[in-house]
């Protein structure tokens, strides 16, 4: 079963907005238990969004997948 790459852009949107508006939570006190999530980086999320979109049109057939051949000469 393939992943699918157009829920994946929605996760990752929502996160996203998430992480730059400053809503994420870092810390956690529940009575004595104490919780603190490493800050999110904004480039990575950026870079794993983009991966999504591009993969989601291959989905929906709307782009063609890259093909990146390597080229050799004696």
């Amino acid at each position: 079963m393939s992943k699918d790459w157009c829920a994946e852009v929605e996760r990752l949107e929502a996160i996203y907005e998430t992480v730059r508006n400053g809503e994420q939570v870092t810390e956690s006190r529940f009575g004595e238990d104490f919780i603190k999530y490493r800050n999110a980086d904004l480039n990575r999320i950026e870079k794993d969004l983009d991966h999504a979109k591009a993969m989601c049109e291959i989905q929906q057939g709307k782009r063609k997948r890259k093909r990146f051949a390597a080229c050799f000469r004696a």
